[in-house]
């Protein structure tokens, strides 16, 4: 999972917290927003899938390509299979291009799944969360596109769940982050944002 260089803090205890309904709170661009009654009325559009490289990639890609790989035709299958050596995650925009909806997958240090959606306030929140290391450049693997409908914060959290790389167990080779985000990019009527 990608290292966060964004701070975040509760939004209950951002700057104009207690305004009313309607009104816009000032406060800094890349914040993770924690509070659901923060998002009450925003929705989420348009989706697309942002990719960057992992740690190691070159060794990952060295192995693939080595001589004993090439005979066995391992980089072939490998890249349909698993996909580049690359950390790909899902991201949904607001109406108004000011909150993106961030979701990841990996396995946590127990060899559990983990899946992450967080909402931050602009789009670098959201690319620094998948982010794998400080240096790391990104670019987007899917394009933006309309979402099927509108959805709440609470509709996409639910659908991370649903999604059926989050049903099974992850593994690098046939069930990892880069099939979780195109499930919620491009997958079943059932699962796709």
């Amino acid at each position: 999972m990608g290292q966060s260089m964004i701070h975040s803090a509760p939004a209950s205890s951002l700057p104009g917290s207690s305004l009313s309904s309607g009104e816009i709170p000032s406060v800094q661009p890349g914040l993770k927003v924690e509070d659901d009654h923060f998002l009450r009325g925003i929705l989420f559009v348009e989706k697309a899938i942002f990719a960057c490289p992992l740690p190691g990639k070159a060794w990952i890609e060295l192995g693939r390509w080595n001589p004993v790989s090439l005979l066995l035709l391992v980089p072939a299958w490998s890249y349909q299979v698993s996909g580049p050596a690359d950390h790909w995650w899902f991201v949904a925009r607001s109406a108004n291009n000011m909150y993106f909806y961030a979701a990841q997958f990996c396995m946590d240090e127990t060899g559990k799944n983990h899946v992450t959606g967080s909402v931050y306030l602009g789009l670098p929140g959201a690319v620094a969360s998948g982010l794998q290391y400080p240096e790391a450049q990104c670019w987007l693997a899917r394009e933006w596109a309309p979402c099927r409908q509108p959805r709440a914060k609470r509709d996409l959290d639910r659908l991370l769940m649903k999604n059926p790389s989050a049903q099974l167990p992850y593994s690098w080779m046939d069930n990892n982050c880069q099939h979780f985000a195109v499930n919620l990019y491009e997958g079943d009527h059932e699962h796709i944002v």
